[in-house]
């Protein structure tokens, strides 16, 4: 870019800014990467972690770890509801109930406003600050008043449908919801996963959404292909691998998954990620009978991550429709393992099934129940090897097409263009 008087006019410049220290966080690798291919000069701010370094350089982009401020000590710290909390509160519970939330709603206020201005410290003004949730949001409208720019909202959940924020009692799910649209009608740009969550958002913040789905890079799958864990566990030639890959919490039919395995012969699970219930679900495996065929491995770096899903036979993701945003889901270890040409077996759902259907990748299960699971997952393992070549590439060629990661990035960049961000180059 030129100015008049012929000075070189600095790139256009892009802020993600993330709840997480951005180690698995595979989708803000791909926006950071692809921005910055693209002639932007990208900053991924991402929360500070013990042991971490501050600042790094990777794939073209900066990443800054900034630590999150503590809130004023005179603010309680309620939890959130836990997954076994009661449905229905007694009257005492009612009361303490409000208050904690009155309180934790005023800790959240107090700690954006910190948190943005450590984060402005280190970056003083952007081009497009992009939010990746929901906790991130008001940080970007407050650095957007300091700073200027625009906001991005990266909305990757329907989030007052999902986790937590789905148990909270109906008002303050209101309370939430409200502020949320609040917040999304003051940004300038509105970006999601998937057209079941485009739909939702749009009818709830009555704006458009860009849809950029969390498809996978174009990936070379080697002939034969890896057999990572194979190696990395031990296991003999005959036994087949089946994966799942993402957040080891509850609903994702991880307990399900592991009960199923113990109905398939000559296979084993293999559990790699991280989550609160981790420790908690592999304690549960090593109880069942089949523990020996049971393996919890931590999470793997977003580079990483196709070779591994290439090197299981299966990869599964039994998604429970415990939530709105759960049953709407498109989660991304189903266009990582399109793009490793591993069937899946995947939630008869409404956000997965439609495409599992299109593409022919996979077979649906109920997720819910294990023996449905184990059935699904044998028809895939024990079809013949014509059948499983089908699959395999009936996985690839989605990925070449319209679920593959080229036609996302080409409508993330049309959508910078339009805010006045065109790429170094471009013509927006």
């Amino acid at each position: 870019m030129i100015r008049p008087s012929g000075a070189v006019e600095p790139a256009p410049s892009v802020v993600l800014l993330l709840n997480n220290p951005f180690l698995t966080d595979s989708r803000s690798w791909k926006l950071a990467s692809t921005l910055a291919a693209a002639g932007y000069r990208v900053t991924v701010v991402a929360r500070h972690r013990d042991a971490l370094p501050q600042r790094e350089e990777r794939d073209g982009f900066t990443i800054l770890r900034v630590a999150q401020p503590p809130p004023p000590r005179w603010i309680l710290a309620p939890p959130l509801p836990a997954d076994t909390a009661p449905a229905v509160l007694g009257p005492t519970q009612v009361v303490r109930e409000a208050i904690g939330r009155t309180l934790q709603g005023i800790r959240f206020v107090l700690l954006a406003r910190r948190w943005a201005e450590a984060i402005g410290h280190n970056v003083s003004r952007a081009d497009i600050w992009q939010a990746e949730g929901l906790v991130t949001l008001p940080l970007a409208l407050a650095l957007r008043r300091r700073g200027g720019g625009r906001v991005v909202y990266d909305s990757r959940d329907v989030h007052v449908e999902s986790g937590r924020f789905a148990r909270l009692p109906g008002p303050w799910r209101w309370l939430l919801r409200r502020r949320e649209r609040a917040w999304v009608r003051a940004a300038d740009a509105l970006l999601t996963v998937s057209r079941p969550y485009a739909d939702v958002l749009e009818e709830t913040f009555g704006r458009a959404a860009t849809i950029v789905m969390n498809t996978q890079p174009a990936w070379q799958r080697p002939d034969p292909p890896p057999r990572r864990f194979h190696e990395r566990l031990g296991l003999g030639p005959d036994e087949r691998v089946v994966l799942y890959l993402g957040q080891v919490v509850a609903h994702r039919g991880i307990e399900e998954l592991c009960d199923a395995i113990g109905l398939v012969e000559r296979a084993v699970l293999v559990v790699v990620g991280f989550g609160a219930r981790y420790e908690t679900f592999r304690a549960r495996a090593a109880a069942l009978p089949h523990a020996a065929r049971i393996h919890f491995l931590p999470g793997v770096a977003p580079e990483e991550i196709p070779a591994w899903t290439a090197s299981a036979d299966v990869s599964a993701m039994p998604v429970q429709a415990a939530t709105l945003n759960h049953r709407l889901n498109t989660p991304t270890k189903l266009f990582d393992a399109m793009g490793a040409g591993t069937p899946v077996v995947a939630s008869d759902l409404p956000g997965m099934a439609p495409i599992i259907r299109e593409t022919g990748c996979g077979v649906l299960c109920d997720p819910n129940d294990a023996a449905d699971i184990a059935r699904a997952i044998r028809a895939i393992l024990d079809a013949p090897p014509e059948v499983r070549a089908r699959y395999r590439d009936a996985c690839l060629d989605a990925a070449r097409g319209p679920y593959g990661w080229q036609p996302q990035a080409e409508r993330l960049l049309t959508l910078y263009a339009t805010l006045g961000a065109p790429a170094p180059g471009g013509s927006g």
